[in-house]
């Protein structure tokens, strides 16, 4: 059921997505669920940390690669997460993101889980960025990350590369910067 949870609600979102659409589609019987999970919001933060395992392994195979140069491990996670849009159709972007956005309608466990998992994924942005900006802000991997999580929404907006393109753009620039000063 958790698979097929993360698959929905990353498509359709999460309050999009009923617990009877979840148990037809992993086809079981609906008191399934309940047998599982004590609510819609418990199962929300199990499937919550199962993506959030799923990114936090792409960040170690790529900004913890000590086989690359720092910025070529920051750079490599824009690429791979752009890739998997790409291979969606630009239909889907960050289920982290998707739930921050829809965190309003969510409960207490939920948003905890929510920033738990934004805090675990801006220390990995974190870490390589202060190589790639030395003496720069400590913030500007969670910023990275928060703008990142922005082009992914556009990016489903817009349905194109267009948004990802130009946040490449930018960093691409900032690192140019970076290593002439």
């Amino acid at each position: 059921m958790l698979e097929t949870g993360v698959a929905l609600a990353h498509a359709r979102g999460f309050g999009a997505t009923g617990v009877r659409e979840i148990t037809a589609a992993a086809g079981v019987p609906q008191g399934s669920f309940t047998n599982h999970f004590r609510s819609k919001e418990a199962f929300g933060v199990l499937l919550l940390d199962r993506y959030a395992a799923r990114i936090e392994g792409i960040m170690r195979e790529t900004l913890e690669n000590e086989a690359l140069a720092p910025a070529d491990r920051l750079t490599g996670y824009f690429d791979r997460i752009a890739a998997n849009a790409a291979a969606l159709e630009w239909q889907r972007g960050c289920l982290v993101a998707d739930l921050s956005a829809e965190s309003a309608s969510h409960g207490e466990a939920m948003r905890a889980a929510l920033q738990a998992a934004l805090e675990r994924q801006s220390a990995r942005f974190e870490a390589t960025v202060a190589k790639v900006f030395p003496g720069n802000d400590s913030d500007l991997g969670a910023v990275l990350l928060a703008a990142w999580h922005g082009t992914l929404l556009r990016t489903k907006v817009e349905q194109t590369p267009a948004a990802i393109d130009r946040f490449r753009r930018v960093l691409a620039g900032l690192i140019a910067a970076s290593q002439k000063g």
